[in-house]
């Protein structure tokens, strides 16, 4: 039964004034980043991340949830207008909603997209509120063991799901978990993988991670791109027909809906493939679907409901178990713990008041973001097309600079270089980059369960019911889809890569994959040495690591031996390499200016500079340049308080300002 007084204790928590504020604000920001073509709200997400460390519980709340819930709204307007997807959440949506752009219908798109994505959401938090009686006597059922596995289970679930390659897809699961290995064993005060580095003896945060594998290497390929596709200023009529449309095809709405929420129930799975799912439910199940991919609006309104739906099922694993269900849970997981926001048993025995406060927030952020994409459909419109030599600029270096925030030194963004190297590449070679992020946050989790269930029960545990019936689970997730996908042709749309871009090398696969095996084999030869309890986890990870490896050269060995010549020739005359090392080069002189002469002046020559260069007039990259400013100084030295080091050229300018100002 539910507590009322609970329930009003939670709603009133995000009522107050503060709380409120900061949603609003983050559902306004959130809508604009995910309007923005290869951009989208995880990097905003990421740049929150300092800030909201150091609000109270509600107000965290308010925040993350506030960004995250309508992540996948606003994101339909580049999907719609060219073809681009605004976020993960959104690919699906291309498929009939750019038709029906062409066809003069963008606004009953937009329409159908907000609405049912409007519907989707509060059914998701419905479903959220209604699980509550259900999964509280579970939670407090389960042992280290079932958690472990449940670990597991989201692992797989995300590795072999996320991506057209099953094995790369656990490949990466167990790459982040290796990352998630470095630092100091707590048990053990052990120093694993740091190198003599101080800077590693807390591993590697998870911010930066984000930034590193999604923030920069969208910016690149962005750059790489060189795009402003959309010649669309207007949007044509419609925007209510498409409302119309929704509440005509309830029944879709409803069923995808339920999709959403149980992909996001799966652990681990994210948005990456719910759209996708009730997208191919819609086209197998509807009657006349001849003119699915032609422009036909239930193409849009089925995948739309289903992303939105997916953020309040993945509420369930993540609250409940602590086990993220998507990418941006495992981001928000992080900032809760730094403000005492434990989920679990802890949550629903003693701040259940918080349950409730998030599904307020779910129901207040979904009504407010698509109010606000409907009244302001024009306006975001010009904003998804915004050249890329606006986009690129203002973006990389607030990414440099909330990478910087996270432990205020250089070693920050050296580490992000590294993360950003290790996500272009992933890209590049067909490596899903979600697993990393997931594996990173549930990386602890598993450590800590495994060791528990070993210390006490040794391998005892195997054989536990729950167990076991988790372990069928496992299976069925890793293998059901392999073998779906043998017999029935499975849908592959690319709307990422332009015609002039390299295609994926095999030996650049290969080379990865020996490069993968090579860091697991090192880690295994590392732990040999180290007592069982800080080495346990690491055999576990590397074993793993180790076997998929070998797989994977092992398949990637039969398919050359099958067909010798089906590896992809390099793109002759292309301009892309030289782009590539272009925004290389930019990112560096970026860096090296923030060394030299400090953040405040990089921030103001950057967006001149790169808007010049790139065919933007004087008056948009001063205009672009005072703005970056303004934001740096309201944001991160007045609200976040950055404590921003002396550059090497101007020691005395920071300490100048402060004084001018204090």
């Amino acid at each position: 039964m539910y507590d009322w007084d609970v329930i009003a204790q939670g709603f009133s928590g995000i009522l107050q004034t503060k709380p409120l504020i900061l949603m609003t604000v983050a559902v306004i920001a959130s809508s604009i980043f995910a309007a923005m073509p290869g951009v989208g709200s995880s990097t905003l997400l990421a740049m929150s991340l300092p800030y909201a460390m150091t609000l109270q519980p509600m107000e965290c709340i308010a925040l993350l949830f506030g960004i995250t819930i309508i992540s996948n709204t606003a994101n339909t307007f580049p999907s719609v207008l060219i073809a681009v997807p605004g976020g993960a959440g959104s690919q699906a949506t291309i498929v009939d909603g750019h038709p029906m752009a062409r066809k003069g219908e963008a606004n009953r798109a937009f329409g159908a997209a907000y609405m049912s994505s409007l519907l989707g959401g509060l059914i998701g938090g419905a479903v959220f509120l209604a699980a509550l009686p259900i999964v509280t006597p579970l939670v407090l059922l389960l042992g280290s063991p079932e958690l472990l596995m449940l670990v597991l289970w989201g692992l797989s679930a995300v590795g072999i799901l996320s991506g057209n390659t099953p094995i790369k897809g656990l490949m990466a699961a167990a790459f982040g978990l290796g990352l998630a290995l470095i630092g100091t064993e707590t048990r053990t005060g052990i120093e694993r993988f740091t190198f003599g580095d101080y800077y590693l003896w807390d591993g590697i945060h998870v911010a930066i991670i984000g930034l590193g594998l999604f923030g920069v290497p969208e910016l690149i390929d962005l750059s790489v791109r060189r795009s402003s596709i959309s010649q669309t200023g207007t949007l044509g009529s419609g925007l209510w027909q498409g409302v119309k449309d929704t509440f005509k095809n309830w029944w879709l709405v409803i069923r995808c809906s339920i999709i959403g929420v149980w992909i996001g129930i799966l652990p681990g799975l994210g948005s990456s493939v719910a759209d996708w799912f009730a997208y191919a439910h819609a086209a197998q199940t509807e009657k006349n679907t001849e003119n699915f991919g032609k422009g036909d609006v239930r193409g849009v309104i089925a995948p739309e409901s289903s992303n939105n739906a997916k953020e309040g099922g993945a509420l369930i694993p993540t609250m409940f178990f602590g086990i993220p269900g998507s990418t941006s849970m495992a981001l928000v997981l992080v900032a809760f713990a730094a403000v005492g926001i434990v989920p679990g048993e802890p949550m629903i025995s003693g701040s259940k008041h918080l349950i409730f406060a998030m599904i307020a927030v779910v129901v207040l952020s979904n009504i407010l973001a698509t109010g606000l994409s409907m009244g302001l459909a024009n306006t975001f419109a010009k904003v998804s097309i915004l050249p890329y030599y606006i986009i690129v600029p203002m973006t990389l270096i607030f990414t440099i600079a909330a990478a910087y925030g996270v432990n205020f030194t250089y070693a920050d963004l050296v580490a992000l270089v590294g993360m950003s190297f290790v996500g272009f590449f992933m890209r590049r070679y067909g490596w899903p980059r979600p697993p990393v992020l997931v594996a990173v946050v549930l990386g602890p989790q598993l450590q800590t369960y495994l060791w528990l269930s070993v210390d006490r029960y040794f391998l005892d545990w195997m054989l536990f019911p729950g167990v076991i019936v988790i372990f069928l689970v496992i299976v069925g997730t890793i293998f059901l889809p392999m073998w779906k996908n043998r017999k029935s042709a499975k849908m592959s749309m690319d709307y990422y890569l332009e015609e002039d871009q390299p295609k994926m090398q095999s030996l650049g696969g290969v080379v990865f994959t020996l490069l993968f095996l090579a860091a697991m084999i090192y880690a295994l030869a590392s732990a040999l040495v180290w007592p069982p309890r800080a080495s346990l986890d690491v055999f576990f990870v590397t074993g793993v690591g180790i076997f998929l490896a070998v797989l994977q050269l092992s398949v990637d060995g039969w398919r050359y031996w099958r067909n010798p010549g089906a590896a992809d020739a390099p793109v002759t005359g292309s301009k892309v390499t030289r782009y590539y090392f272009e925004a290389a080069g930019w990112i560096a002189a970026i860096l090296a200016l923030i060394v030299l002469l400090g953040f405040h002046i990089s921030f103001l020559i950057v967006p001149v500079a790169y808007c010049r260069i790139y065919g933007g007039g004087w008056r948009l990259a001063l205009t672009l340049g005072v703005i970056a400013e303004a934001i740096l100084i309201g944001l991160f030295d007045t609200v976040i308080s950055v404590v921003w080091p002396n550059p090497l050229l101007l020691p005395d300018l920071y300490l100048w300002v402060e004084s001018l100002f204090g």
